[in-house]
């Protein structure tokens, strides 16, 4: 098997990740801040660990506004539905995942303003000016997709950020394709609101994502989606007040964290750097190869250009469908082809309706799996 969905999930995971979640769930499972006995305590531990390992890993100001949830797509409803009121402004790229757009076309029905900057479309890349001349009064957040999970492209949040800042409007990045695969510092890119899910780039288990908000972004104040037990202030009927207590209810995803503490750790010893440098190599290789076989389609940005991992391709005179049968039963090469969620990205590079065959490198890629799956679709594409 040659997996290139990591787009979509990251496989194989780190052994330290099976460990830890093992541990949890064979020796470990009670229930954090509801008791005082070991087993709670350990918990509870782990949970305050892992929230000071995420304030490290991206540059946040303080562990307790990291929020857990259960995967991006709650981060991001948490974000924009506890944030905005009738009568806000909110400004998208054209590049957006269904996640956010989704959610924003279900606000635009309370009275939410939804403005969609379009982005170049060869790269994906939005215009910084665009987005200035975008702003309103009744702007009040400006949120992208820090890569695509389509077309690799990677937007340039640190000038966004600097011109959110300058505006003084809110910024909300979804980095569900870039956490774990670029260094990510929320302080020096002026982020307010990061979501990130733990399951891709940061090799931990499904079910286990998170919303980080800076000090700027606690104050304009966010409605929780759900209320209930926490834990704190058991004596009273109504939430806490307090984070990260506020926007945490239920009883939390122990295994997933322990499998995301660890996920987080793996990545810290090799590095986010040194996975950036191996997937960027790969990407390079990946994309000169397809580029020179007759009949294969790229698009997105080049080699050259800041991205991520993620290549879609077409083969002229083949369907997508088709293709990807072909790689996944004749050849066990693993990918994804469709609209990927995304079908305001599609519709900006003009791959709308029929989608693309996406491929999209991991930490554990190879090189010579590269090089298997380049002999492969060139045979696809000579036939």
């Amino acid at each position: 098997m040659i997996y290139l969905d990591h787009a979509a999930t990251s496989n194989p995971k780190p052994a330290s990740v099976v460990d830890a979640m093992t541990h949890f769930i064979s020796q470990g499972c009670a229930n954090p801040g509801r008791a005082s006995h070991p087993l709670a305590n350990d918990g509870a531990r782990l949970i305050f660990e892992t929230r000071e390992r995420l304030l490290n890993f991206f540059g946040a100001e303080d562990s307790a506004q990291a929020i857990f949830t259960g995967n991006i797509t709650e981060s991001l409803n948490l974000a924009l539905k506890g944030l905005l009121k009738a009568g806000d402004e909110v400004i998208v790229s054209s590049m957006e995942h269904n996640a956010m757009m989704r959610p924003l076309r279900q606000l635009e029905q309370d009275g939410i303003t939804v403005t969609v900057i379009p982005c170049n479309s060869e790269t994906g890349l939005i215009d910084i000016e665009d987005i200035a001349a975008a702003i309103t009064p009744a702007t009040k957040l400006i949120a992208i997709n820090h890569g695509s999970n389509t077309f690799g492209t990677l937007q340039p949040i640190a000038d966004i950020g600097r011109l959110c800042r300058e505006q003084n409007r809110l910024f909300l990045v979804d980095t569900a394709q870039t956490a774990g695969c670029i260094p990510i510092d929320m302080t020096k890119t002026n982020i307010d609101f990061l979501a990130f899910t733990g399951h891709k780039g940061l090799l931990g288990p499904m079910g286990i994502g998170g919303l980080i908000l800076n000090s700027r972004a606690q104050k304009a104040g966010l409605t929780p989606l759900i209320s209930g037990g926490t834990g704190s202030n058991s004596e009273l009927e109504n939430q806490p007040d307090f984070l990260p207590d506020a926007l945490e209810s239920g009883t939390p995803n122990l295994p997933g964290i322990a499998g995301l503490n660890a996920g987080i750790s793996w990545l810290e010893e090799q590095s986010v750097e040194s996975v950036f440098q191996h997937e960027q190599q790969l990407t390079t290789q990946l994309l000169e190869g397809l580029n020179a076989i007759p009949g294969v389609k790229v698009f997105g940005p080049t080699a050259e250009m800041p991205r991520v991992g993620v290549v879609s391709l077409i083969i002229e005179g083949k369907d997508n469908g088709e293709v990807d049968e072909m790689l996944a039963y004749d050849h066990g090469i693993y990918c994804r082809t469709g609209l990927h969620c995304s079908p305001a990205s599609h519709k900006t590079m003009g791959t709308f309706p029929d989608g693309t065959v996406r491929l999209s490198v991991g930490a554990f890629t190879t090189a010579d799996d590269i090089n298997r799956v380049l002999t492969v679709i060139e045979q696809i594409a000579s036939h």
